[in-house]
């Protein structure tokens, strides 16, 4: 029976459709019955004759229309929503809106999903501009009723005539009833005295400077060296002036560089503990008490500074300051002076390049500050937040800069100078980083995984193909970059990986990790990498420099080492990264401190590495006294398995051990008993071989005499036809009959096995 519609799956799939709903065929297949209402409309309003031909004499399969609409209903996915391609503005929109959900799949980070729907009535742009608050400081502010005074006397003051206008004044743009405060008020702090260098150790300011800029600052590139330098020249002349003046009062000069004096001498104290920790007898200990003193003065002055205000200087001074504490103090000290940093980074929304008014009435160069303190801060959060598991300082919705791409360095450091070329490659490893910041959970699904690996390829790609290879590092051919600064962007890479791909080893020790996406391979290369720069950096007498990354990295690797282990995968590879992790923890710990006389100062340099070896000893011990627990239990089960013979007496005919079964020797038994296993022999070598057969050797030989010397069998068979009755032994008699003749009717067959025939399609 044929029907006037027929339903959506039986039209697509051209079977046939009873017209009901839902019809017979989707019942039967207990599928979703539908039927589109677009199709029909189309083909109602098209002018057809019962014939099968349109009004003009074509033919309705030929109409244009219908071929559109046939090409509709095949390609169109079953169970998307059906469009009508009549509306060419709506389709659009609909395959739009599908472009940007699949691209939603691989955007740069884990938080965002699908493309906000769009709103019937589009925001007016002035609105959305007047949301920003701008002044003559660099703050950002986004509460709008701030804003309404000023936008009211601005558009009132626009109306009136150039009398009036002489007579009032707009409101300056400011927090209006911010508080009630009055009477009595916080006073400021003084700023502190700078440090007094008399009865200091003698120190050269420019070689701790040049150490600072070659060793420290191109990794993070916190200060633009070239402007550093001026204000550095700028400020010694000040200094000089005053001392030749005597002046000490508080309009000198010199006291409005204070925050300047502040950086520098945060500068010298990085500088100081880098350079002297590295020493091979040890830091000079007069040297590490000075380098106290000069931080604790400019932590002072930038957090008197910071109570009341905020500058792109003092985000540089707590970047610096959280930098010295990640190396020296505690994990609380640390994240607080990246948290100044990261607040008062949005709160003068250095991250909106295009949102931000401020960016429209600034300077070139205030332009290139914003941009690259903004990239500088957005590193250390994305990079010590894997450190430290703390993460999204800065959030998504906080910058809408774009991310530097791999070719960018070039065009960008024409005219600028301020980005190095490490900071800009572990500015990628920050980039990648964000997909953990992101993720709302430690289970994503397999295709962010495989974008996050094929981003982490490009990266080592990249790596390579820039002089970033493991085995170029110290490269004395190469001394435009510290080879100790790009072994520590390659830690971070490895650190990286060892995040993301870590969690696999959770599967190995009882508790279940989805590990779509996650390589186990992955984490042993990152764990063979740290080793590899590790001893590079060894074999250069570089590896007391106190990197915080150093002893972080060692131990993970340690810890990955004793997993595997565990769980009986990589076991070889494994006990290698344990044995040269310690191997490097050893050589840490025998690092004494001497005074110039050679005397013993401290036994050893660094306290952690003792808690370090600690525990990777107490799990090594756990885990051998469970294997050995393990091995106990197992030979008490038992390990008297007997002779392999067995297996090779019951798997010979099937060509298993067939090389050690088939070895010939001049022993006359074996010869007999390989005549007795292949009875399809030619039948003459049954002839041949029938006269060496002894007359007294026509029963089974048990296995256990087959490699027996021809002197034992002998006299077992002389005393006992069965080989072995008056001892008490018992008889294993192996089948002797017709395996070989069961086999044969399988066999067979075989004959055909290059039977040719031609296998085409043949014509019925």
């Amino acid at each position: 029976m044929r029907v006037s519609k027929a339903c959506d799956r039986c039209r697509t799939q051209k079977i046939k459709c009873s017209g009901t709903h839902p019809c017979n065929t989707c019942v039967k297949h207990k599928k979703e019955c539908t039927f589109s209402t677009n199709y029909h409309a189309s083909a109602a309003g098209s002018t057809t004759t019962n014939t099968g031909f349109s009004a003009n004499g074509k033919s309705t399969s030929d109409h244009p229309l219908n071929k559109r609409q046939k090409t509709v209903m095949n390609v169109e996915p079953f169970g998307l929503p059906q469009m009508d391609r009549n509306h060419d503005k709506e389709y659009v929109a609909h395959l739009e809106n599908r472009v940007q959900y699949l691209e939603s799949l691989l955007t740069q980070n884990m938080s965002q999903t699908f493309r906000e729907p769009r709103i019937s009535e589009p925001e007016n742009v002035q609105v959305e501009e007047t949301l920003f608050a701008s002044s003559s400081k660099w703050r950002f502010s986004r509460r709008h009723q701030n804003l309404l005074i000023v936008e009211l006397c601005r558009s009132m003051f626009a109306n009136l005539s150039e009398e009036s206008k002489k007579l009032v004044t707009i409101p300056r743009t400011q927090y209006f009833g911010w508080n009630m405060s009055g009477v009595h008020y916080v006073n400021s702090d003084e700023l502190p005295p700078i440090p007094d260098f008399t009865n200091c150790p003698k120190f050269n300011p420019q070689e701790l400077i040049d150490y600072y800029f070659r060793e420290l600052n191109s990794l993070f590139a916190v200060l633009h060296e070239t402007v550093f330098r001026e204000q550095y020249q700028a400020y010694y002349k000040l200094l000089q002036e005053q001392q030749l003046n005597k002046s000490n009062d508080r309009d000198a000069k010199t006291n409005q560089t204070r925050l300047f004096s502040a950086i520098l001498y945060l500068v010298y104290a990085l500088a100081i503990r880098f350079s002297e920790v590295q020493k091979p007898k040890g830091p000079n200990i007069e040297m590490l008490q000075f380098e106290s003193k000069l931080f604790k003065y400019g932590y002072k002055v930038v957090s008197i500074l910071s109570f009341e205000w905020e500058s792109f200087e003092l985000i540089q001074a707590w970047l610096l300051i959280g930098l010295y504490l990640r190396v020296t103090h505690r994990q609380t000290s640390s994240s607080h002076a990246f948290d100044s940093a990261i607040v008062m980074t949005k709160s003068m929304g250095l991250g909106f390049e295009e949102s931000n008014p401020k960016m429209l009435a600034c300077t070139a160069y205030e332009r290139v500050k914003a941009n690259r303190i903004f990239w500088c801060v957005y590193t250390f959060d994305r990079i010590f937040g894997l450190l430290t598991g703390r993460y999204c300082g800065i959030r998504e919705e906080d910058f809408d800069r774009r991310f530097p791409s791999y070719d960018d360095f070039k065009i960008d450091t024409f005219k600028d100078d301020w980005m190095t070329f490490p900071a800009m490659a572990l500015l990628h490893v920050a980039r990648i980083a964000n997909f953990v910041h992101t993720a709302p959970n430690d289970n994503p699904d397999l295709i962010k995984y495989q974008q996050i690996n094929t981003e982490l390829a490009k990266l080592h790609d990249w790596f390579n193909s820039n002089g970033f290879r493991n085995d170029l590092l110290f490269n004395k051919e190469d001394d435009t970059i510290s080879s100790l600064v790009k072994a520590q962007v390659k830690l971070h890479y490895y650190d990286l990986v060892l995040c993301i791909h870590g969690k696999i080893l959770f599967n190995y020790i009882g508790r279940r990790i989805t590990s779509h996406g996650l390589k186990i391979e992955m984490v042993i290369d990152a764990s063979n990498g740290v080793l590899e720069v590790l001893d590079k950096v060894n074999k250069a007498g570089l590896l007391y420099t106190p990197w915080y990354s150093t002893l972080l990295l060692l131990f993970n690797v340690g810890v990955c080492a004793l997993t595997l282990i565990n769980g009986g995968v990589f076991v070889v590879q494994a006990r290698d990264l344990l044995k040269n992790t310690i191997r490097l923890f050893t050589i840490l710990r025998k690092s004494p401190v001497r005074n110039d006389q050679g005397k013993l100062v401290f036994r050893e340099r660094f306290k952690m590495v003792r808690e370090c070896i600690w525990a990777l000893k107490m799990a090594n011990r756990i885990l051998t006294l469970r294997i050995q627990e393990d091995m106990t239990a197992l030979n008490n089960i038992g390990v008297d398995h007997g002779s392999s013979e067995v297996n090779k007496q019951t798997f010979t005919q099937l060509g298993v051990n067939s090389t050690e079964v088939n070895k010939k020797t001049n022993n006359e038994f074996n010869k007999v008993f390989e005549k007795q296993l292949h009875r399809n022999d030619d039948e003459d070598e049954d002839e041949e071989d029938e006269e060496f057969r002894p007359r007294e050797l026509k029963t089974p030989i048990s296995p256990n005499q087959e490699h027996a010397t021809p002197s034992s069998i002998t006299s077992v068979d002389n005393s006992s036809a069965f080989g072995g009755v008056n001892s008490g032994d018992p008889i294993d008699f192996y089948v002797n009959n017709n395996g070989h003749d069961l086999l044969g009717n399988i066999q067979w067959f075989d004959q055909w096995m290059d039977f040719n025939y031609d296998f085409g399609e043949q014509n019925v």
